[in-house]
């Protein structure tokens, strides 16, 4: 997007807040005009009190005073007002960015790095606080002290105020090249703060790993290495800026020794009086200050305009899931089928290949595969996070992309070998997309999946406070949480997807057991690598190169699916482990 594209769509957000708007820019031109209105006291003086033409001073006292009153009222009012607007452009901006996460498709969301997603959400929208002030403290009081001032030089004198503007277009000329230059630079630097991010969250993540691998000096100076870009980019950004504000200065200056010269001649020859140019020279001088803030401003919008693009890319997120759609016929049978679905990811060796599977409503299938060979790709596009190349998945008959994601995502309980626990209690992480059910149905869910030992031990019992992401937990704890999870959401079709996986087998039939009751009656599809636990369903599916290569008990296709007997060899016959 251009940059003033940009600055267009910026300055529609703001006018989200007309009021707070209207309000903060009177506060401010209420500043600049009591500013321009002392100077011109000051002018009256000279001419009138100063020399003695003027009668006594007291009047004009008061008059400066009650100015200044007002001035420093406006000065009160345009900070906190400013300031307001700001914070709620950033927080329209952040909820907007966090609404179209929420709403995009799973596959879409993996080619960001977390850590970058957080630093557009967080320091690429604090980095637009410098916008809203250079709109409206720069634009407006800056702006109107401006133009006021150059507006009293040329009722002064309108040739003198010609001869001060000469270098105006210079001065745009010069705005506008270097504003390129920090915004490219400003671009780069926000680019970097999302790599930083992404960095640290990896280590924070990978914490473990590191510290097993001995690798702390080496991602010390990874983050340094890029912490060390980071400094670099901002700094040219910087120079850039500095280098601006020096050309200003230097502009700014050149004119105001153009008016002091030509104003001096001028005076000489009695075509302006002394107290006229004296005026002149304040309200000029008045125009380095403004001109100095507003030129400061090319550098501040471009940063800006640089996180705007950034931080609109993740609003402007296309792929964004379609949730209209029709409801299911109630009740839910839960009849599934997959027929002739394709999928690949990117441009890989296609991952299914005419894959074709009809479960019967009631019925439990274990399906089998290779890691890597397609069965959690099965889940994700049963709950459509993913969409087939081509192909259909049915659900009682119908085909899913014609129903809303609410009514299929409701229907669906995909219980994930990695499953996601927030910082909450037991019972709220329990409860999870399930807010309306009560305190029985959670601790019977909890008892369901195995978690009463772990409810007892914890101070609090369900009311325990979980840390980040579950980690003060052990894997089959977070397993267990997330059974109950489903248990709670009561859904017809249920797909286990490795879902027991960090359990030991003594712990896992034990659970499995507990389950069957609630599970018996309900559509459920487990994946699993251990045979003891595809043992124990009536129908086992393997999957093989994309397709359904055999279908029937465990025992049964030992004998006669050859990748089903390799796949569990060693579980039949375990390898005799060899020590030199």
């Amino acid at each position: 997007m251009r940059g003033r594209d940009l600055f267009i769509r910026l300055l529609r957000e703001c006018f989200r807040f007309p009021g707070q708007l209207a309000a903060a820019a009177a506060a401010l031109a209420l500043v600049a005009l009591s500013q321009l209105y002392l100077t011109w006291i000051v002018k009256v003086w000279l001419e009138g009190p100063f020399v003695g033409k003027a009668g006594p001073p007291a009047g004009m006292l008061k008059e400066a005073a009650a100015v200044t009153v007002v001035m420093v009222v406006g000065l009160f009012l345009s900070r906190y007002l400013v300031a307001r607007v700001n914070q709620s452009l950033l927080v329209r901006l952040r909820d907007l960015a966090v609404r179209r996460l929420l709403a995009a498709r799973v596959s879409g969301l993996r080619r960001y790095p977390s850590g970058e997603l957080i630093s557009r959400v967080f320091s690429d929208a604090g980095s637009l606080g410098g916008f809203v002030e250079a709109f409206l403290k720069r634009f407006v009081g800056d702006g109107l002290d401006l133009v006021g001032a150059l507006a009293v030089l040329f009722v002064i004198h309108w040739r003198l105020a010609l001869a001060a503007c000469v270098l105006v277009p210079l001065l745009a000329a010069v705005l506008s090249r270097i504003g390129k230059v920090i915004r490219r630079w400003g671009a780069l630097a926000q680019q970097e703060v999302g790599d930083l991010h992404s960095t640290l969250d990896e280590e924070l993540h990978g914490m473990s790993t590191i510290k097993g691998y001995k690798a702390e000096a080496f991602e010390a100076e990874r983050f340094a290495a890029q912490n060390r870009r980071y400094f670099t980019r901002v700094m040219r950004a910087e120079w850039w800026s500095a280098f601006l504000l020096a050309t200003i200065f230097l502009v700014t200056g050149a004119a105001l020794l153009l008016v002091v010269w030509y104003g001096s001649r001028l005076a000489l020859a009695k075509e302006l009086t002394t107290a006229s140019l004296l005026g002149f020279c304040l309200f000029a001088a008045r125009t380095i200050e403004p001109l100095r803030r507003l030129s400061e401003v090319q550098g501040m919008l471009q940063r800006s305009l640089a996180s705007a693009a950034r931080l609109y890319e993740l609003i402007d997120l296309p792929l964004v899931e379609d949730a209209s759609g029709e409801s299911l016929p109630e009740p839910v049978r839960g009849a599934v089928s997959f027929e002739g679905v394709k999928f690949r990811y990117h441009d890989e060796k296609p991952l299914l290949e005419g894959f074709d599977l009809v479960i019967r409503p009631g019925e439990t299938v274990a399906i089998v595969a290779t890691s890597g060979g397609g069965k959690s790709t099965l889940a994700n596009l049963l709950v459509r996070h993913i969409e087939p190349v081509s192909g259909r998945l049915r659900l009682d008959g119908l085909d899913i992309r014609t129903l809303s994601l609410e009514a299929l995502r409701g229907a669906v309980s995909v219980v994930e070998q990695e499953p996601f626990l927030f910082r909450a209690t037991l019972a709220e992480n329990i409860l999870y997309g399930s807010w309306g059910k009560g305190r029985e149905a959670v601790a019977e869910a909890a008892r369901l999946a195995g978690l009463a030992e772990l409810a007892g031990s914890l101070p609090g019992g369900l009311d325990a406070e979980l840390s980040e992401a579950g980690r003060n937990l052990s894997g089959g704890q977070r397993q267990r949480i997330s059974l109950a999870r489903a248990v709670l959401k009561d859904a017809p079709v249920v797909v286990l997807d490795e879902a027991t996986s960090a359990l030991d087998s003594e712990t896992e039939a034990r659970v499995l057991d507990q389950l069957a009751p609630w599970l018996l009656g309900r559509t459920v599809i487990v994946m699993a690598h251990r045979l003891s636990t595809i043992s124990r369903f009536p129908r086992v599916v393997v999957l093989d190169a994309g397709r359904v290569v055999g279908d029937g008990t465990a025992s049964a296709l030992v004998e006669t699916c050859p990748p089903f007997a390799r796949l569990f060899a060693e579980q039949f016959d375990p390898v005799p482990l060899s020590i030199p």
